[in-house]
């Protein structure tokens, strides 16, 4: 399993975010660490409220696997591009036991509206 560890977050009073209250360790298919610091701040799941029926913000197969893309989107611009971080996504989705279908979706949206660090 790509994940070295469970997802421990706390709710950010007033704002839908999440601060990790430990580390969220994953090695990527081609092996390549990611390391997700305590106190890195997420929103678990961006996806616009009308798609909320479809994959909940709180959805649990999508947590840990957002929460590395979020990362990697607004902090390692500079060890992965936009592609490998979406694929990442993708690969961590099918990994956490989310259906194809669902994982395409949402690795699709993140291709076309995911900006990150990169257009900064």
């Amino acid at each position: 399993m790509p994940f070295k560890s469970d997802l421990i977050v706390k709710a950010v009073n007033g704002v839908a975010a999440w601060d990790l209250v430990r580390p969220l360790f994953y090695i990527t298919r081609d092996g390549r660490p990611v390391t997700v610091p305590a106190g890195t701040r997420t929103d678990l799941s961006s996806a616009p409220r009308v798609v909320w029926w479809l994959v909940p913000r709180d959805d649990e197969l999508a947590r840990r696997p957002a929460t590395v893309h979020d990362y990697i989107y607004t902090t390692l611009t500079n060890r992965f591009t936009k592609a490998e971080a979406d694929r990442i996504f993708y690969d961590a989705l099918l990994e956490e036991g989310m259906t194809t279908t669902l994982a395409w979706l949402m690795y699709t949206a993140v291709r076309i509206g995911g900006r990150g660090n990169w257009s900064a």
